[in-house]
């Protein structure tokens, strides 16, 4: 199992301080998330000497929108591209929002039949993420495959993986662990995007909500789970002094460590 930390949680710093803290905080490398940067000439090159810090494992497709790159289907190909340059074994990617009318989007991912196969995948592995209800009241299910059980037939018939994403499940006001262990049995799970949920807040820092974290890291443990473990909690939930940011990675760190069984420094 490799533990990873999401380039996304410290977004609005260099990317080259990113991932020293990742190493700081004693991860084993980092999920590099797609963002705007990139369309910035010589950028893929300043990622490319950050491999020297901590190896990419897992990469993030963009979800917001990159001018340069042309359509959805576009960024997810050159995001394919990025991971063989970058030697990654994952590519995430979510899937089309009809809240933001991503209808070609939609009819394109309906006419794969082979993800893996049609996208000249070879030894990556294309994961698509179960993805949130939307709002506080409202509670919108904005995305399109947004029911788990529609997103892992879809997986299964059209060759695709999976990326599990906790907080996301728990905006459905379900327990977690059944859908984990359903979307883990297909063989198809890569990927697990951790963080706390609570009082219709996401993306927290383990701790912070009401999931049972400690329950579904055991879970993760018992049924045997190998791949990634993402930590991937939102900007504001980490602090701003340096000296505390890496503490609070380290803790957060060994906290996973200790409920998934692994060597705890």
């Amino acid at each position: 199992m490799k533990y990873l930390f999401s380039t996304g949680c410290l977004y609005h710093l260099p990317i080259e301080e990113i991932f020293v803290l990742a190493r700081e905080g004693g991860f084993d490398g980092c999920e590099l998330v797609i963002d705007q940067r990139f369309m910035s000439d010589g950028y893929l090159d300043r990622v490319q000497a950050c491999l020297d810090i901590l190896p990419v494992f897992t990469i993030h497709a963009p979800f917001l929108k990159m001018n340069k790159w042309g359509t959805k289907v576009d960024e997810l190909k050159r995001t394919i591209d990025i991971a063989r340059v970058l030697g990654a074994g994952v590519v995430n990617f979510h899937p089309p929002a009809w809240l933001t009318m991503e209808i070609g989007f939609a009819r394109w991912l309906r006419s794969i039949h082979d993800f893996q196969k049609e996208l000249d995948c070879a030894d990556i592995a294309l994961t698509i993420e179960n993805m949130p209800r939307a709002g506080k009241h409202l509670m919108l299910t904005s995305y399109i495959l947004n029911d788990i059980n529609d997103l892992v037939a879809f997986g299964q018939e059209h060759n695709l993986y999976f990326t599990f994403d906790t907080t996301h499940l728990a905006s459905f006001g379900v327990d977690i662990i059944a859908p984990f262990i359903m979307v883990f049995r297909t063989g198809r799970l890569r990927n697990i995007h951790l963080s706390d949920s609570g009082n219709h807040e996401s993306h927290l820092f383990l701790g912070r909500g009401d999931l049972p974290i400690a329950r579904f890291l055991n879970t993760v443990r018992r049924l045997g789970y190998d791949g990634t473990i993402t930590f991937e909690v939102s900007p504001r939930e980490l602090p701003r002094s340096r000296e505390w940011l890496v503490r609070l990675m380290e803790y957060q760190l060994r906290l996973i460590k200790l409920h998934t069984g692994a060597s705890v420094v």
